[in-house]
């Protein structure tokens, strides 16, 4: 091993005057270096990070849980009255200083050679760093530390390859730190940082360089020592995330207030022939995190613009405008020692999203998103053993997404070629392995085998027994404005297409632990139902399927005119129901309302159009799976005539059967359900009941509940079980 140190020049001055006043000045000044490092290097580390353990000694770890389990959690590490009472003039008192740091481009590489031909090197032009005291008020001095580097480039390459297998660039960067009595806020850290455009590329098609790179460098003596001798998971006691989070960022001595800005950042991976390239890019990013006092911290992230571009084999593109995140977390003021969970917010939006995915030159999927809101917040109760309860609100102004009928297909073949290339590279990741054991004469500490099964044993050991009752309280509320999702026969330039269009649709769901039984309450709402096969105008001019336009696509559903099948009024409807924790007895109230007629116009040649394109859906994805599909649970008939012929009759009748799963689920209504049966707009009071056509409404509150409530009471208690184990109760 061989390293050159830089040369290092270094100016200080010194003056004092009587009136009592004095400054330093100094300054340094490093060239420029180039050094490089080989394997043999790395037993030397493995032997300096050892040595550095045992002198610094690290104790027990059955002592320290015991430690830990007989202490209780402080909030401080240091006393406030301390820290905010601490006078930056009490250090420099009347001194005046001025240092500054110059580096000159500075090379470092870390070589695989002789074992790989493989090498990662790093390079910065320019360091300055200068740190001044400033007087911002009479006898009243503070200290600001700024910062800024320029021209960070990190690479790693095959010695016989002209591409990088991957890299990073940074141009430029500034980071300035001052005390916060300059913004007119208590002592305190304020840091801003501002980065120029980032780059980030990898190519997967070298993948394993990256981990030949890693079992080198990294070898697993290294990482243990890296990790230290705590305790394992498994053994840790088991406190709260969010308990360990206030122990560290309560201490009075870090209020802080941090900003950082990246104008642009670029990530480029190039997946190969199978695949193509990708870009993802994020404009504008900003981040600002703030801690005012021990009890409260916000963070805040905000995106211009997050854009997913891709091209080749897999092409298409994802764009996200006007990105913004919140979060706040609030722990009660004066409860440290006996721990409770922190009252936490977290808010989402965006304003528009806009997806196109193809595949093999075939576009499959078009989307578009707008108006979107989230907001999470939870409400601890003040009476004595009541649970907390999580509210959730969500709203979406429009969605639209159009598929065709071999999208599921084609999104299945897009899996298994990301399948295949994990394949591949992890095969050719094996075959220079081979050759690596044979230079180091030891196993590799990256077997796959090994990490899966130490994956599952970890998951295995973490998981948590299932809970029949939830003890948090959860409301949900989801607001739709305008859902329009439909389906063309084979590609986006057909003239025809299944729609179906939602307006105005809202849903309320709630779960609460009352009188040892679970009572979950689900509300319905919805504006009006469109179902349609409609035609759609021939667009002018031929193009190909890769030509496809998200502008084209929409411009073209909403020219689309006639085929409604059914056209639905506003629906109402309310199930609340009551259940004994591990009981399949369901009491229940059930009630549902038409307000208006409901229009129906669907025929036999409509409904042999649609079986036309669901076998075509079949056909396609199971060819890609390898085996038939398992039967629909909804089967449409129509009656036939003798001769074979459908019946086109204004009478003929066309039955829907629902195939449902036996449930394993008693219901007993307390009051008679109220279900309304909806009347046709041309037959008025003779419409005939559901059950003409294969519907029967007693059934209907069961469906409900076994398709809609048990799905999100499934849900409730994982997120009941997560809320105690990241906020440590409910």
């Amino acid at each position: 091993m061989t390293l050159r140190a830089p040369g290092v020049a270094i100016k200080v001055q010194y003056k004092a005057v009587e009136t009592g006043k004095s400054s330093l000045n100094a300054e340094f000044k490093i060239d420029g270096s180039s050094n490089v490092l080989y394997p043999s290097v790395v037993p030397l580390i493995l032997e300096i990070s050892s040595s550095v353990k045992d002198v610094v000694g690290e104790p027990d770890s059955q002592v320290q849980q015991q430690t830990t389990e007989h202490r209780p959690f402080t909030s401080k590490f240091m006393s406030d009255d301390r820290f905010r009472a601490a006078d930056p003039s009490a250090i420099f008192q009347n001194c005046t200083l001025n240092l500054g740091l110059w580096i000159w481009k500075q090379d470092f590489g870390l070589s695989c050679q002789p074992i790989a031909r493989v090498a990662a090197t790093a390079q910065i032009d320019t360091i300055y760093v200068t740190a001044n005291t400033t007087q911002f008020a009479e006898h009243d001095n503070s200290f600001t530390l700024s910062s800024s580097f320029a021209g960070l480039r990190v690479s790693l390459q095959h010695s016989y390859s002209r591409e990088s297998s991957g890299g990073f660039e940074v141009r430029s960067a500034v980071v300035s730190l001052m005390n916060s009595k300059h913004l007119g806020a208590p002592n305190g850290i304020s840091a801003i940082a501002q980065v120029s455009p980032m780059k980030i590329h990898v190519n997967a098609k070298q993948l394993q360089d990256f981990l030949l790179f890693r079992e080198i460098w990294l070898p697993a003596d290294l990482e243990k020592s890296k990790k230290g001798a705590g305790p394992s998971p498994s053994s840790e006691p088991q406190a709260y995330i969010v308990q360990r989070y206030q122990h560290i960022a309560s201490a009075s001595a870090f209020p802080w207030n941090v900003t950082l800005s990246i104008a642009k950042l670029d990530f480029q991976i190039d997946l190969g022939q199978s695949l193509g390239k990708t870009g993802f890019a994020i404009f504008e990013l900003w981040v600002s995190s703030t801690k005012s006092s021990d009890w409260e911290q916000n963070l805040c992230l905000g995106m211009e613009v997050v854009s997913l571009d891709a091209t080749g084999r897999m092409s298409g593109f994802v764009t996200i405008k006007g990105v913004n995140v919140r979060t706040t977390i609030r722990w009660p003021v004066g409860e440290t020692v006996t721990f409770k969970a922190p009252l936490i917010q977290a808010s989402a939006k965006f304003d528009v999203m806009r997806i196109k995915t193809a595949f093999e030159y075939q576009a499959f999927l078009v989307a578009e998103m707008a108006g979107f809101r989230l907001l999470m917040y939870n409400v601890r109760s003040r009476r004595i053993g009541h649970s907390d309860r999580l509210v959730g609100a969500l709203e979406l102004s429009t969605l639209h997404l159009f598929a065709t009928t071999t999208s599921a297909s084609q999104g299945f073949a897009l899996y298994q070629a990301f399948e295949r290339l994990i394949q591949e590279k992890q095969t050719a990741y094996q075959a220079s392995l081979k050759e690596l054991e044979k230079v180091l004469r030891r196993r590799s500490t990256i077997n796959p085998q090994t990490l899966k099964l130490a994956s599952e044993q970890v998951e295995e050991a973490t998981k948590s027994p299932v809970r029949e009752s939830i003890r948090l309280q959860t409301n949900v509320m989801v607001s739709m404005g305008t859902v329009n999702i439909g389906v063309f026969p084979s590609t986006f330039f057909d003239t025809q297409i299944f729609r179906m269009q939602a307006l105005d649709a809202s849903a309320q769901f709630s779960v609460r632990l009352e009188k040892d039984r679970l009572h979950s309450v689900l509300d319905l709402a919805l504006g009006q139902l469109q179902v349609a096969l409609s035609g759609i105008a021939k667009p002018e001019g031929r193009r190909s399927a890769g030509q496809v336009s998200l502008q084209d696509v929409l411009a073209s559903v909403n020219s689309s005119r006639g085929g409604t099948i059914l056209k639905v009024p506003k629906v109402v409807a309310t199930m609340r129901t009551w259940q004994a924790p591990g009981s399949t007895q369901i009491d229940y109230i059930f009630k549902s309302a038409f307000q208006g007629k409901v229009d129906v116009g669907w025929n036999y040649s409509r409904i042999g159009f649609l079986r036309g394109m669901w076998d075509s859906h079949v056909r396609a994805l199971a060819s890609r799976l390898g085996k038939p599909l398992p039967p629909s649970a909804l089967q449409i008939t129509a009656a036939l005539t003798e001769d074979g012929q459908s019946e086109l009759a204004p009478q003929e009748k066309i039955t829907a059967v629902v195939n449902v799963p036996q449930s394993k689920y008693q219901y007993t209504p307390l009051e008679q359900p109220i279900i309304e049966t909806p009347q046709l707009r041309d037959m008025g009071e003779a419409t005939p009941p559901l059950e003409w056509i294969g519907l029967h409404r007693e059934r209907l509150p069961n469906l409900t509940h076994q398709i809609v409530i048990v799905s999100l009471l499934e849900l409730a208690r994982e997120v009941d079980d997560a809320y105690s184990k990241i906020l440590g109760s409910s």
